[in-house]
């Protein structure tokens, strides 16, 4: 029903857009005196803020990048991307076509503004951080409801699955952010934000628990009742989830590797004195990985062959 490019769309859509949120609620957060000279308008990063916040930006702008590239090659063709582009319905899929193509953009203009590439004014800079970051929302959310709106698959029929989207996002662009920030040396400058950053991550992980929780319990009480052909199919969905041909990919490296592994390590790293590269970007992998597998799997069991049979798909 969905193709393995939509999965990567989903994830390379909802990771970008999570890491330019995050970049961009710190970058709103630098106070002004340390990034723009006395008596001065115009905005002069240091080095650690290029590193940290120049290159993160550019690491999200090719993760939209990509993410937009799977959403071209699903569509197929050129006369259906510009059908779309210059004759967009009110859809799930247009609108975040179009918050996609936004968040890319200021992505783009936010790398420049932070690699001191040309000369930025630091109000505008901090008006498109605040942009970026509620257009990063609506593309982490939007990744959801899109499932969801496939009114065909009882089992993205749920307001959980948005909730557990954006949460996933979230912690992946905070996880790019802590690995980020060792690959390119500027975790020496910002050790107390790290720290900060991987105990809000440790919140996010419980937040997401909490919901696939929920959303897997929802679906497989309301399957277990099952009356008609939509809640057998609920039923069957739920099933395939956590004890289908993927469930060994739902617990272990979605539960186990992408949750329990880096709520641990998070709590690692908050407590020591120093960043621990290692831990750090042994964490990021974790919960990328996770966010990868969580989404093929939900997918793959919504698109479960045995309900062809049962005429829903």
């Amino acid at each position: 029903m969905l193709s393995d490019l939509v999965v990567c769309y989903l994830f390379l859509g909802g990771t970008g857009a999570g890491l330019v949120l995050v970049l961009s609620v710190l970058g709103l957060l630098v106070p002004r005196d340390q990034v723009v000279a006395a008596n001065r308008k115009h905005l002069h990063a240091g080095e650690p803020f290029r590193k940290l916040l120049g290159c993160g930006f550019v690491v999200a702008l090719v993760m939209l990048g990509l993410g937009i590239v799977c959403l071209l090659a699903d569509l197929g063709n050129a006369e259906r991307v510009m059908l779309l582009l210059l004759h967009p319905s009110v859809s799930y899929l247009a609108v975040g076509s179009w918050a996609l193509a936004a968040c890319f953009v200021l992505a783009a203009a936010l790398g420049l503004a932070w690699l001191a590439v040309g000369t930025w004014d630091f109000a505008v800079v901090r008006g498109a951080e605040v942009v970026a970051a509620l257009v990063a929302l609506v593309v982490m959310v939007y990744t959801g409801l899109l499932l969801q709106s496939l009114g065909a698959v009882p089992l993205w029929a749920t307001p959980w699955l948005p909730a557990l989207f954006v949460a996933s996002s979230l912690s992946c662009g905070m996880a790019s952010v802590l690995a980020l920030a060792q690959l390119t040396g500027a975790a020496r400058a910002f050790g107390i934000v790290l720290k900060r950053l991987a105990v809000t991550d440790a919140v996010v992980i419980l937040v997401e628990a909490a919901i696939v929780a929920v959303f897997v319990f929802a679906a497989s009480t309301t399957g277990a009742a099952a009356s008609n052909g939509t809640e057998q199919a609920l039923a069957l969905s739920a099933r395939d989830l956590v004890e289908g041909a993927n469930a060994w990919l739902f617990w272990t490296c979605f539960a186990g590797l992408g949750l329990a592994v880096p709520l641990v390590l998070d709590g690692v790293l908050a407590r020591r004195r120093r960043m621990v590269p290692g831990v750090a970007l042994f964490t990021a992998a974790c919960v990328l990985t996770g966010g990868f597998v969580m989404r093929f799997c939900v997918v793959a069991a919504g698109a479960h062959p045995v309900l062809s049979s049962m005429g829903v798909m």
